[in-house]
């Protein structure tokens, strides 16, 4: 089938099924059609399964939890996915960029290129098609600038002129569709952005040895820069040390931590860990990033870089102590939630900077893991329903939950809230209790209100409780 004829078969089921529409069902169907034709294009552009199975797979998420967060790892999968259609080689990072500007200018790209090709090799309409083109757009100009002028000198005119009703053409449909158009018409005809893979993939993630043999200037040199760092990273070492007996001295006492105390430690262990891992791969970055790391007399700074990368470890286990029991105490939120993610992260940048020293790596293999990682970290946490999670754990574990952050969150954790308010209705407030039958009642609205597109998974269930 013929580029144009595909986009604009697949742009007018994109308007059937998202023109004023949210997300829900209609998310799935589109990720599938996405997926079949990327297969069609699969010998000239093969793509990893990983990426058409994990776009698929945060579809399948929205469909079952239509939140904000679900919907955006949903999009930034899809851009990366048309990017490794374009370039199998590239980078994640390089991918996502190349996917969005794709989106947004191929065609513009295409056309650039295209005009500065010579002469004999692009494809020309011929002098008559050219000439008939031009004369539909100018008579079609001329007729309603005439038109409107004329309509003013005689009243028969401007009363046939006004019996023409064009209310039938919704002209925001065909905007949607257009520009429907235009994103498959990019997605089946991208630009091809040979340059910027080039440079990606010229980047090796090992260092290479010199090639020659290094002059005692330059040994003397590379020797500087080990005593430079070794008392660098000392200092930085016994400046860790001394916070992180402090922080186990702290951890140690008896139960007398008030609210206050809890939000200020993990704030400050936080903030603290992240100078403290910045710090340590700028530093580790600076001078391990050439021929230092195959100077035999840098034992000692890599033993310094291997003690600092541990102690930054064993800080990551003591910030995530102290958030553990502040959920305790006052339950899980995004914001506690979103810590633990960071140290999961942050242990992750750790894992790599060492393998960065231990491996002679580059920079940019820090970047393409840690990266990589972090993708992979949002895709799956794309299969956690937060809002129930939470609501579920702090109703359940908490004698006081605070129930205004729930009522908070997003729409799905109505039912489960309605449930709490009927059998504890005794403890809370009118205020609260009518909050909370509220929004129960603008949640079943809403959701009695979404058409077929917008079906989610928990209408299909309403659907079949109703039989």
């Amino acid at each position: 089938m013929h580029t144009h004829l595909k986009s604009l078969v697949t742009a007018l089921a994109f308007s059937l099924l998202f023109y004023s529409k949210t997300f829900g069902l209609n998310l799935v169907l589109i990720a599938i059609l996405v997926v079949v034709l990327l297969s069609t294009l699969k010998a000239a552009r093969p793509v990893p399964w990983i990426y058409p199975a994990a776009y698929l797979f945060t579809a399948l998420m929205v469909f079952i939890h239509p939140t904000g967060f679900h919907i955006f790892a949903h999009l930034l999968t899809f851009l990366l996915l048309v990017g490794k259609s374009m370039a199998r080689e590239s980078s994640l990072y390089v991918a996502v960029f190349v996917g969005f500007i794709n989106m947004l200018t191929a065609s513009i790209i295409r056309l650039a290129e295209r005009q500065k090709r010579p002469e004999t090799e692009r494809k020309k309409l011929s002098p008559k098609a050219i000439s008939r083109i031009k004369g539909v757009v100018l008579a079609g100009a001329l007729l309603c600038l005439f038109g409107v002028l004329y309509q003013k000198g005689n009243p028969i005119f401007e009363w046939l002129l006004s019996q023409i009703d064009l209310s039938f053409i919704n002209f925001p449909w065909i905007l949607f569709t257009c520009l429907g158009y235009l994103l498959f018409l990019h997605l089946l005809r991208p630009y091809d952005p040979q340059e910027l893979v080039k440079m990606d993939t010229a980047q090796e993630n090992d260092l290479s040895a010199p090639e020659e043999k290094l002059h005692l200037d330059k040994l003397y040199q590379l020797d500087s820069e080990q005593t430079l760092g070794s008392i660098v990273l000392g200092a930085l070492n016994l400046l860790l040390i001394g916070f992180l007996i402090t922080d186990l001295l702290y951890l140690l006492q008896p139960d007398i931590h008030s609210h206050a105390d809890y939000s200020r430690s993990v704030h400050q262990g936080v903030y603290a860990l992240m100078f403290s891992i910045v710090c340590a791969i700028l530093i580790i970055l600076y001078f391990f990033r050439g021929a230092l790391n195959f100077f035999k007399g840098n034992g000692r700074l890599k033993k310094l870089a291997y003690l600092w990368i541990g102690l930054n470890g064993i800080l990551v286990l003591f910030t995530a102590y102290k958030n553990w029991s502040y959920i305790e105490a006052l339950g899980f939120t995004y914001k506690r939630i979103g810590v633990f993610i960071y140290l999961l992260l942050v242990l992750v940048g750790l894992v790599t900077t060492y393998l960065k020293v231990a491996q002679k790596k580059r920079f940019v293999y820090l970047l393409r893991t840690n990266l990589a990682t972090a993708w992979a970290f949002l895709v799956l946490a794309s299969a956690v329903p937060w809002d129930k999670a939470i609501t579920a754990y702090n109703l359940s574990h908490l004698q006081d939950p605070d129930i205004h952050y729930l009522l908070d969150l997003g729409a799905s954790n109505a039912p489960q809230l309605y449930t709490y308010g009927r059998e504890k209705k005794h403890r809370l407030n009118p205020n609260l209790r009518a909050r909370i039958s509220n929004k129960y009642l603008d949640f079943e609205e809403e959701e009695a209100g979404r058409s077929w597109q917008e079906y989610t998974l928990h209408q299909f269930l309403s659907k079949n409780t109703d039989r």
